[in-house]
Parts: structure tokens; sequence; C-alpha cells
């Protein structure tokens, strides 16, 4: 009997230390909003991974080494379980970067603010110290169990691989497309999984501090020289709000056959456009050219100037940036929203739900704020694929919708057209409700002020032949260029700037495209500079009504849309 404990006592030791590895899977797992725990088949197979990752090392590794393992990943499992026990997501970039950016003080406080946590964390660690000591170094796996260890491994991500290169396969055409779309997903599951996730977002984030310290130094001495073409006692309030995802179709402003936008259909002084262009159909491709004076046929210059944000602080504007999305360290989101003075995320994970109006309080906030002239940049996660998380309980209208236990080929699959038309539409009509909110706020402070709204791309719902679902093709449909542009100002703002208004009016048919709004929105404010292009602003009377579009793909070629 005693010999039978000695023998397995160093399988239950390393059992122990599997299990503390295997922690934030398990919380997340357990008690997770994120996509991976939405069915039983998907926290398994998420499981799954998560046991091919961290037992892959005893197969080269003797448990007394593995248990060194251990020690040294320990902080990280303290770290990424209290992420997902306080936000239900696992960490993201932005989580990250802000570990690497917190000084001594910052440290301190949050040490002492989890003074209990701290004291259970270094009993937990004791506790692995008393096991690494316990295991003898002469102790190690069969090459059975190390052959079963790798073979779960090839087999997982074999088996994960097909599968992602089965799915890249229906929604891409291209064979350039398909592999890149097949090793992004790869990307995004194991960026979910510990410790792999913690290690890859560690390097996108050391990436991305390099690409911050290359555009400050690129922006560092440019000056737009702007001017404020009047010196307005009122106060100024301008909202840009950035969309994620939404088509212009399926807003019933848009003459859609179903009552998407009920409160937009209502508001008034809102114009809906009618003729916008998206410049690319990803959201990190489009948004510079709303942003910045970038073009498709000059794209290079959206990290060789600063943001619209700039020229508002140059007439001494305060700039604000709230945000419902993720940021990659390194992205144009992150590099921009710098700029600005104020800055807040409220954001968790893309595959979890966090809701639009989350945003308003913050919104509230900022409106408080005593500072006369305000530039309130929103980025929204609109209609943001999975569609049926964007959007509350009570906006659950248009039936039936998709799960959030389906898997992604299964809300892919065109048999479920219905639940995915359903659940977008959904999205949309929430998407209508947060627009109204913040006018209604912008309303309560009676300012010279307006709210321009522009969707970053639209999105495809299986609507031709082709049955391409989503965005990012190389050859663009017209669901994925044609979207929302709503503007609505108050009526202090159409007193004073009524010819401005009347410009806007006038063109609400015309031909527009994502790159005017840098100077329609400063030609709002009634901000210019040296040589600012009228011609591309469609609240001038010279308005280039007749502007040949373009597009960038994701290829990096240009395209003409017209």
């Amino acid at each position: 009997m005693d010999k039978k404990n000695r023998n397995t006592k160093p399988y239950v030791f390393v059992g122990i230390l599997f299990l503390i590895l295997m922690l934030p899977s398990i919380l997340l797992i357990l008690i997770g909003e994120d996509s991976v725990s939405g069915s039983f088949i998907k926290k398994c197979v998420f499981l799954l991974i998560s046991f091919s990752i961290i037992s892959i090392p005893l197969v080269f590794l003797k448990p007394k080494y593995y248990s060194y393992f251990v020690l040294l990943l320990f902080p990280l499992v303290i770290f990424e379980s209290y992420h997902i026990y306080i936000f239900k997501t696992p960490s993201s970039e932005e989580v990250i970067a802000t570990i690497f950016q917190t000084n001594y003080n910052e440290t301190k406080e949050l040490l002492i603010s989890n003074s209990l946590l701290i004291l259970v964390a270094i009993f937990v660690f004791m506790g692995i110290l008393f096991i690494s000591r316990k295991i003898k170094s002469d102790f190690k796996l069969s090459k059975k169990q190390k052959w079963s260890l790798l073979f779960i491994f090839l087999f997982t991500f074999i088996t994960l691989e097909i599968r992602n290169f089965k799915l890249a396969f229906q929604l891409n055409d291209k064979k350039t497309e398909i592999i890149g779309a097949a090793n992004y997903a790869l990307e995004v599951q194991l960026k979910k999984n510990f410790p792999v996730g913690i290690f890859l977002k560690s390097l996108e984030v050391k990436k991305g501090f390099k690409a911050q310290k290359a555009y400050v130094k690129a922006i560092t001495n440019f000056s737009f020289n702007a001017i404020k073409k009047d010196s307005l006692q009122e106060q100024e309030i301008y909202v840009l709000v950035l969309g994620e995802t939404a088509r212009k179709n399926n807003f019933h402003i848009y003459n859609y056959n179903r009552e998407t936008s009920p409160n937009l259909d209502s508001i008034r002084n809102l114009l809906a456009f009618n003729n916008v262009h998206t410049n690319a159909n990803l959201t990190s491709l489009s948004i510079p050219f709303i942003l910045t004076r970038a073009t498709p046929k000059n794209a290079s210059l959206k990290f060789k100037e600063p943001a619209i944000i700039n020229a508002f602080k140059e007439v001494g504007f305060k700039t604000y940036w709230l945000s419902n999305q993720p940021y990659g360290t390194g992205s144009p989101f992150i590099l921009y929203s710098s700029l600005a003075d104020s800055y807040k995320n409220i954001s968790t994970s893309l595959d979890a739900a966090n809701f639009d109006e989350k945003l308003i309080p913050v919104l509230e906030e900022v409106l408080s704020d005593s500072h006369p002239k305000k530039l309130i940049i929103l980025h929204t996660i609109g209609s943001h694929f999975r569609y049926n998380y964007r959007y509350p309980k009570k906006f659950h209208i248009f039936k039936p919708t998709l799960q959030k236990g389906l898997s992604i080929e299964t809300t892919n699959s065109i048999s479920n057209k219905k639940e995915i038309v359903n659940s977008y539409d959904n999205s949309i009509l929430y998407t209508d409700f947060v627009l109204s909110k913040i006018i209604k706020k912008l309303k309560e402070k009676n300012a010279v002020s307006y709210m321009y709204y522009i969707s970053d791309h639209g999105e495809n719902l299986f609507d031709t032949d082709a049955n391409k679902i989503l965005h990012g093709f190389e050859t663009p449909s017209k669901y994925e260029i044609e979207i929302p542009l709503f503007i609505w100002t108050s009526s202090k703002y159409n007193k004073l700037y009524s010819e401005k208004r009347k410009n806007l009016s006038n063109n609400i048919n015309r031909k527009i495209a994502s790159v005017n709004t840098f100077q329609t929105i400063l030609d709002m404010s009634h901000i210019s500079y040296p040589n600012f292009e009228n011609q591309k602003s469609f609240a001038h009377k010279k308005f280039d009504t007749l502007q040949k579009r373009t597009f960038y793909t994701v290829n990096k070629t240009v395209l003409k849309i017209d």
C-alpha cells in the first residue's frame, strides 16, 4: 500500500500543477461571458485546446522541470484569473499594455486594494514550491503517456485547422483570402487560451509600442495651422459617432421594409444621406479615411499626419475619445485616440456582450465638463459580428434569432439566413435607439451642436447568389460599400450656420465617401487651415458633386467604385 502511494503521489502532484495552469480556462468556462462558453460543445472544445497547450510541455520536460515552468507562470495565472473573475472575459492587448505602463504608485495601490487575493496567491505559490521540492528529478512520464499527450495535441490542432480552412473556404473565394482567414481564426483561438494568449498579446503590445513611438515621431512637428473662422461665445459641442458594420440597406429610414429606425425616422433636424460609400471594407482600413486626410490613393498619410482631433485642439477645443471597442496596441485607434485630451474605453471583448448604451453615462460626464468647446468621438460596437451579442433582451424584436451557443459554422450557414438577418436587424434597431439617446443628450445642453454618424463599412448577409456573409472581401459587394450617414444639427446650430445646413440638405442625394468626413466636420465647425479643400466638404457650396470615388482593398490596391 505504501509503495502504491509512493508511485501515485508524483502523478497527483503533476495533476495539481496541471490544474493550476488550467485555472484561467476553467474559470472562463464556468463564469465567462465570452463566446467560447456559449454552449456545452464549445466549452468542451475550448477545454480540449487548453488541455493540449498546457500538457504539451510534459512531452519534452520532466515533471520536476515542469514544476519550475508552473512557478514562472504562476503570476500570470493570478493575473488572468483575476481579469476573468472581474470582467468575465480573457485579458486584452490594451489591458496588458496598461500593465507595462503602470507606475510604482499605481501598482502599490492595486496590491493594497487586493490584499486578500495577494495572501491567497502567496499561499498557493508556497504550495507549488512544496510540490516542486517533493517531485524527484528522476521521475518522468512513460513513453506511452508522452505519445498519448502528443497525439491529443496534434489531433486537436490539426482538426482545428481543418475546421478553420473549411470555414474560410466557405466565406472566401480566393486562395490568399482563405489562408489569411484560416490563420486569423487560429490566432483568435490561441489568444483566448492561457498561457499562449498572454505571450501572443504581449508580442503584439511590444510591436504596438514601437508603432506608437514611430507615429509620435512622425507627427511631432506637424501642425494643421487651423483657425476658427469666428469667435462664438456660445457653447459648441460636436459629436462624431463611428458606427460599426452598419449597412445602409437595413435601416427603415432608407426604405427598408422593417421598422428598424423608429427614432431616426421621427427626429427633427436629422439628415440621412442617400449615396454614401465607404473607402474600405475593414475597420482598421476604413477609419483612417474618416479621421485623417488619407485617401485610397495616398493611404500612407494616415501615419504621417495626426487625426482630425489635433485640428480641433489647435483652435482651443477640448477633445474626448470614448470607445466600446477593444483596441490593439499598434492599431490606428490607439494612435488616434492617444491624441485626445481625455480617453475612456469601456469595452471588454468583441466576443462578449457589452452594449453601446453604456457609453451614454460616460457621454453625460463629458457633457457636464465646464469647457465651452468640445469635440467628442464615440466609437461604438454597433453591428459587429456576432450580431446577437450587440443588443439587450428588450431589443429581441425580430425572431427567431441566433443563439449564443451556436458555433461560427452554424452561424454562417445559409440555412440560418433568417436567424442571421433577424439578429442583424435587431442590432440596427438598437443602434437607432443609441443614436436617439445621444441626440437627446445633446438637445438637453441647448448648445451649438451636431451629431455626425458614419459607419466604417457595410456587411454581406447572403444577399446574392454568391452567398457571401460578413465583410472584408477583396472584391467588395455593394452591401459592404454602401453605408449610412446621419447628421443631426441643433436649433442654435441651424440659426448660426444656416448656409452650412442648407448645403448639407442640398447634397443629401449627392455622391459622398468616407474621405469627405475630415473636411466636412471641420467645415461644419467653421474651422479651416491653409489650402483647405472646400470641394471635399459637402457642407460647402463648392462641394464636388461629381467626385470619382475610390476603394482601398484588403490587398492594398485601389478600385474605382463609380
